[in-house]
C-alpha cells in the first residue's frame, strides 16, 4: 500500500492521453489511490507553411479537456516541482526526467513504454517492430532510471507472445492497441502497488534475450524511407508505407542533353494482384544507392493508369500501385501525371526494350526480375 498517489504526469501524443485518461478515471473512481493528477507537457508548436499555424499537442488538448493542471517545459534545467508530488508518470515524453527530480520525489518515477524491454529501448520502437517483421508487441512498466532512458526495473510486462499486430494501412490501430495495453498495466501496477518499495523484476523478454544483442529503437529518419531498388520486397514496401504513409526514391530524365536527377515520393502505395495492372506500359530511371557503394541508376518497368495511377514492377511477379506522388517542387498530384516528364514510353510490350530501343521493341516476352 503507499499513501494516496499525487502524480506530476509527462507526456505529449496520443499514447500518453491514453494512460492520462485512465489515471483520470482511477482518481474519480478510486480516490484513495490516486489522488490528484498535474501535467508536464511539451508547448505547441508553429507548423504548416511559413510556421505560422500553432498546433496543441494531443496531451495539451486532452488535460485541458479534464481541467487538469499543466506546466508547459521545453527543458528541466532550472526548474522546480511547484508542489509536493509523490510520483512522476512518464509516458512517450520526450524530455530526461533529471535525477534531483527524481529522487524529490517518494516514490520515484514510471515509465510506460510501448515494447517489450529491453528490447527496441528509445523513441520509435513500435516503428521499427512494424520494421522487422515482428508478430507480436507489448507494452512494459519500468521505474525511471536516474541515468539512462529505458533502463528501469521492469514492473509489469505483457504476458507472452504479446499482442498480435494488426496488419493495417497506418500505425493508428496498433498505436491505440498498444496505448490501452500500457494504460492497463500502469493503473493495474499502481492499485498492485508495484511502484512501492522494493521493486520486484517481472521482465519476462529480458530472460528471453539474454545472451543476444538487444536492438535499439531510435527516431525514424527519411533514409529509412528511402526506396532500395535492389533489394525491397512488396512486404518492405508495405511496412515502411505503414510507418511513414510514404516511401520515395531519386529519378533521372535528360532535359536538353542535361541529366537533372530529382526526389520523387510516392503516396498510397499496395501490392495489387497482376490482374489489376494496365497494359500501357512504359519505364523510368531511378538512382539507387546502398551504404559504402557507388550510386546505380536503374531502369524500373511501369504501367500507366487513365485514373491517374502507376504500378511498378518490382519482381517478376510482384506490381504495387501508387495512387499519388510528389515530384521535388512540385505538389502532390495524381502519380502519373507527376512522373509525366521522367516517363518513357513504348507500345504493347511487358518488358522494357534494350537501351536506346525504347521504340522499336514489340516482342512478347514476360517481365523479367530486372525490369
Amino acid at each position: 500500500m503507499s499513501e494516496p498517489l499525487r502524480i506530476l504526469f509527462c507526456g505529449t501524443d496520443n499514447v500518453s492521453t491514453e494512460s492520462l485518461h485512465a489515471l483520470h478515471e482511477e482518481m474519480i473512481y478510486n480516490p484513495g489511490l490516486v489522488e490528484s493528477i498535474e501535467c508536464v507537457l511539451l508547448p505547441a508548436k508553429p507548423s504548416g507553411r511559413g510556421r505560422k499555424l500553432i498546433l496543441d499537442t494531443p496531451m495539451m488538448r486532452a488535460a485541458n479537456g479534464l481541467g487538469l493542471s499543466t506546466y508547459p517545459l521545453t527543458t528541466f534545467t532550472g526548474w522546480e516541482l511547484p508542489k509536493t508530488f509523490n510520483l512522476i508518470v512518464v509516458v512517450s515524453f520526450g524530455l530526461f526526467i533529471p535525477k534531483r527530480i527524481l529522487q524529490s520525489v517518494k516514490y520515484g518515477g514510471l515509465n510506460v513504454h510501448p515494447s517489450f524491454l529491453p528490447d527496441l529501448r528509445g523513441p520509435a520502437p513500435i516503428h521499427h517492430a512494424v520494421l522487422r517483421g515482428d508478430q507480436f508487441m507489448g507494452a512494459s512498466l519500468q521505474t525511471l532510471d536516474e541515468e539512462k532512458i529505458d533502463h528501469g526495473i521492469v514492473l509489469s510486462q505483457t504476458p507472452s507472445p504479446g499482442l498480435k499486430i494488426i496488419q493495417h494501412p497506418t500505425l493508428s490501430r496498433v498505436n491505440r492497441k498498444l496505448a490501452m495495453e500500457g494504460a492497463d498495466l500502469l493503473v493495474q501496477g499502481l492499485r498492485d502497488g508495484v511502484h512501492v518499495p522494493p521493486y520486484v523484476d517481472a521482465g519476462w523478454k529480458a530472460k528471453e534475450l539474454e545472451g543476444k544483442p538487444l536492438q535499439h529503437a531510435p527516431k525514424i529518419t527519411k533514409a529509412d524511407t528511402q526506396i532500395d531498388w535492389l533489394s525491397w520486397t512488396a512486404e518492405d514496401w508495405r511496412r515502411r508505407v505503414q510507418i511513414s504513409q510514404s516511401v520515395w526514391t531519386m529519378v533521372a530524365t535528360s532535359v536538353k542533353g542535361e541529366v537533372w536527377i530529382r526526389r520523387l515520393i510516392f503516396h498510397d502505395v499496395m501490392e495489387v494482384p497482376v490482374e489489376e495492372v494496365s497494359n500501357f506500359r512504359a519505364t523510368i530511371e531511378v538512382v539507387t544507392r546502398r551504404e559504402g557503394e557507388e550510386e546505380q541508376r536503374l531502369r524500373k518497368l511501369i504501367a500507366l493508369d487513365r485514373r491517374g495511377f502507376i504500378y511498378i514492377l518490382l519482381d517478376k511477379d510482384t506490381w504495387v500501385r501508387v495512387r499519388r506522388a510528389t515530384l521535388e517542387g512540385k505538389a502532390e498530384r495524381p502519380a502519373a501525371s507527376a512522373i509525366r516528364d521522367h516517363v518513357v514510353l513504348y507500345r504493347d510490350s511487358n518488358k522494357p526494350p534494350a537501351k536506346g530501343k525504347l521504340n522499336e521493341w514489340k516482342g512478347e516476352d514476360q517481365p523479367d526480375s530486372q525490369s
